[in-house]
């Protein structure tokens, strides 16, 4: 999702600092904590905006804990994934740290227990009241392995929505009429604005997994919310398959793009973080992604978002999403004091402060805002606030696909660049998503 990013720390081993029996610490609601240690803190905010707010909340909760040393390491989504499980397994991973939810990063590190539960913190701090149960359901495992049921195990600080970047002066341009209304408008707009000489969508295939997000989203438009249950099945574990009439003309719509010419030239050379900057830049009409690059994409105030448009006779379509990747301890807390240290800083990533700070970096909190805060929001993340509004009262949030199984989001980023390229045909495609969705539910 993210491209490559330098680690701001490079330190990996918690160490113990000693203990400071009697201390005081001033600061959101906590007085109590009374040691000092490394708190080892990994993250996915790899982009320039999202760093810096990082930065700005890691200050604020050093400054009311001046005996805690955060040790925190920036970490791109790939190698978060890459190296999360094995570093912490070895002792050397964060107490602390950003993890994906869905089979292949939670759940796997669930089953080896490598993983705190966080029902204690969720309790304690009223993460409930804030956040709705669907949505902390993402974060839940049993015992027994099921997804979406029994302990907590994280809690995110953004809300994110897979959508449809438009730039609203290159529709125009074309002769582009809006709003769209319809998945009909959406394709007729396309034809005109390659018509009109530009390359109509803007994707990059090298790296990333906008050809991912931009499948998952035009499939999951043609579900209904009143219909999803086979969706939510097949991705918590229940039992399915991905051999679907939408998910077969969803790829065989995202082909016949490549192969006509709606992508530019050379996309398949560059990374989803290159293909956004050019977008920015005014390169494009569409794009397809989430509200994690609503920091990137305020830059142009001709760039706007909306939900992918519906095909008729669809009411309440589903829309990629829910939250950004969980934060969660990990079991490198081994005493009381670490985790409740551990559930305090997570507490503080997921307030209503937080969620002020980053909606004046212009992104999508989980979080609501206080009415009192006082904050004006960019027109874009209006949009986006108004969206997430509306597919809640909905239940039209839908799931980003990778979270079917430990290998799934291997599996779509091998397999959609050959769809695109056709080196695969959407059955071959759809074929190796059900060996490994098989494969994953044979062995659990």
């Amino acid at each position: 999702m993210f491209s490559d990013f330098i680690s701001i720390n490079a330190a990996f081993i918690l160490k113990k600092a000693g203990i400071l029996a009697g201390a005081t610490f001033v600061g959101f609601g906590i007085s109590t904590i009374a040691f000092a240690d490394t708190l080892t803190v990994w993250d996915d905010h790899d982009s320039e905006s999202r760093a810096a707010v990082m930065t700005e909340l890691n200050a604020n909760f050093q400054k009311a804990h001046p005996d805690v040393k955060l040790d925190h390491t920036v970490r791109d989504f790939q190698d978060l994934n890459l190296t999360l499980k094995l570093a912490v397994s070895s002792g050397d991973g964060p107490v602390v740290t950003k993890v994906n939810q869905g089979a292949g990063a939670m759940g796997a590190m669930v089953k080896e227990n490598l993983l705190v539960p966080v029902d204690t913190y969720l309790k304690k701090y009223g993460w409930d009241k804030n956040q709705s149960d669907s949505l902390l359901a993402r974060d839940r495992w049993s015992g027994k392995g099921e997804f979406g049921v029994g302990e907590t195990y994280g809690i995110s600080s953004l809300a994110e929505i897979v959508g449809l970047y438009y730039n609203e002066k290159v529709l125009k341009a074309a002769g582009v009429e809006l709003p769209l209304k319809s998945f009909d408008d959406f394709l007729a707009a396309l034809d005109k604005v390659k018509a009109a000489g530009t390359a109509p969508l803007t994707i990059g295939t090298a790296k990333g997994h906008l050809a991912l997000h931009m499948l998952a989203g035009i499939s999951q438009a043609h579900i209904d919310a009143s219909d999803r249950k086979a969706l939510d099945d097949l991705i918590y574990g229940r039992g399915g398959t991905w051999n679907t009439p939408g998910n077969l003309e969803s790829a065989r719509l995202v082909q016949n793009w490549a192969k006509n010419g709606y992508f530019f030239d050379g996309y398949q050379g560059i990374s989803g973080d290159d293909a956004v900057q050019l977008f920015v830049a005014g390169q494009g009409a569409f794009l397809i992604s989430g509200t994690w690059y609503f920091g990137e994409m305020q830059n142009n105030p001709d760039i706007h978002f909306m939900p992918i448009p519906a095909p008729a006779g669809i009411k309440h379509p589903l829309s990629v999403g829910g939250v950004d990747l969980a934060w969660a301890i990990t079991s490198l807390a081994k005493s009381d004091k670490m985790k409740d240290l551990a559930g305090e800083y997570i507490n503080y990533m997921v307030s209503k402060d937080a969620s002020v700070t980053w909606v004046h970096a212009g992104y999508l909190p989980a979080t609501p805002v206080p009415e009192d805060a006082g904050v004006s929001a960019s027109p874009l993340l209006k949009e986006g606030i108004s969206m997430w509004k509306s597919l809640n009262d909905n239940n039209a949030l839908g799931h980003y696909p990778d979270w079917a199984s430990p290998t799934m989001l291997k599996t779509f980023d091998e397999n959609t660049p050959l769809l695109l390229a056709n080196k695969e045909t959407p059955e071959e495609l759809v074929g190796k998503l059900d060996a490994d969705y098989a494969a994953y539910m044979k062995s659990k």
